[in-house]
């Protein structure tokens, strides 16, 4: 795929670098469920996981476009590395940039640059005590925790056993990072698809956290970095799984264009012959190239507004969403269709083709994609009309 404008060469270099290795490594990273440390210190070595770490903290800060290219390449590798480097990245962005001081000191202050992972969403409590909180929560879904040095864990706080509101009346929802000796990981990620990504079951019981090492998750507030960062908590996580989906939906039809080149079926002409393969090919080629216009467009154009205004206004924020949902439908139909044409080899396990399917039709399931953020993108448009 061309190279977006103002996207970081070097940075998006380090991860074509990789390409051989991880792809090399995916099929064991999908047996012991989990990347491989051998893709993990690749990774590590490239100073990929802070990408969008602030530079005051020794990340990248790379702008959106840079970020996008990068979860591409690596997704187009293999799906699974591209899913937990986009979850892990994201995480330390988040932990870079809206807790305090006292936290972030703490958590990149060491030697060794951290890695993050865990669950946003509040499927645990908070209860107010003594400068903190006491959490507890069974998360699930805690992609590239195999390799973390601290756990996110959202939560809800509570107020004599009920769920708490704000002063602007939202759900007091909030985040909260703890070490990682400080959490109980299941191991128990058997799935389908983004089966190499670790996204292990854990257990935070009763555990004591500062509130320096928490933010609120509605109504965060960026202390540190500059205006690429923008664009919100949400709009940096959409990125992450756009990067994803137009990565794995490009790797299914290269994979397919060149099986086609070799492959006829028992009793048919070459499948590199067939004007059906051939029609629906280009449309499928046409669908994912359009969907990753769309998807640069959107967050360039968020991102500038960010720069300029502080924030994206609202359409341009529900437009993020909507490139990101509609990126991973396309990618998920260009999989159907690489691995109806490959045949056999798609069905064979070990086959990249397989594995594209597998892990786009997992991405497919994340809530985060999910078909009502693309209705919220229409009663946006219909709001302000």
């Amino acid at each position: 795929m061309t190279i977006a404008a103002d996207v970081d060469v070097d940075l998006l270099g380090r991860a074509r670098d990789l390409a051989s290795l991880i792809d090399g490594d995916a099929v064991l990273g999908e047996q012991t469920t989990t990347l491989t440390p051998a893709v993990v210190q690749a990774l590590r070595d490239a100073e990929l996981f802070w990408i969008q770490v602030p530079r005051e903290l020794g990340g990248a800060e790379a702008d959106i476009a840079t970020a996008l290219a990068v979860y591409e390449e690596l997704s187009r590798a293999d799906g699974s590395t591209g899913w937990s480097l986009m979850a892990n990245a994201t995480s330390l962005c988040f932990a870079a940039l809206y807790p305090d001081d006292a936290a972030v000191d703490v958590m990149f202050g060491g030697d060794a640059r951290p890695i993050t992972a865990g669950m946003f969403g509040p499927l645990g409590s908070a209860v107010a005590t003594d400068g903190g909180y006491r959490v507890s929560g069974h998360y699930q879904f805690g992609s590239g925790c195999g390799h973390a040095d601290w756990f996110a864990a959202g939560v809800m706080e509570q107020v004599d056993g009920e769920p708490a509101v704000t002063e602007l009346g939202l759900p007091a929802m909030r985040v909260v990072f703890l070490p990682a000796d400080q959490v109980e990981v299941r191991g128990n990620w058997d799935v389908m698809g983004l089966a190499g990504t670790g996204s292990y079951d854990y257990v935070v019981e009763d555990r004591y956290v500062a509130e320096a090492f928490t933010f609120p998750l509605l109504e965060n507030v960026q202390r540190r970095g500059g205006r690429v960062f923008g664009i919100g908590l949400f709009g940096i996580t959409a990125a992450g799984h756009a990067g994803f989906a137009l990565g794995v939906g490009r790797r299914a039809l290269d994979e397919v264009l060149a099986i086609a080149k070799a492959k006829q079926r028992l009793g048919a002409e070459p499948i590199a012959e067939q004007q059906l393969f051939l029609h629906d090919f280009a449309m499928h080629d046409a669908a994912v190239r359009a969907s990753r216009a769309y998807v640069f467009e959107s967050f360039v154009e968020a991102e500038a507004a960010a720069i300029a205004d502080g924030m994206p206004s609202i359409e341009q924020s529900q437009r993020m969403r909507q490139a990101t949902t509609w990126a991973t439908r396309v990618a998920a139909q260009a999989a159907d269709f690489a691995y109806t044409w490959a045949g056999s080899t798609g069905l064979r396990n070990g086959s990249a083709v397989q594995r594209c399917f597998r892990d786009i039709h997992a991405g497919t399931q994340h809530l985060y994609v999910d078909n009502n953020t693309l209705t919220g993108y229409t009663q946006t448009l219909l709001a302000q009309t």
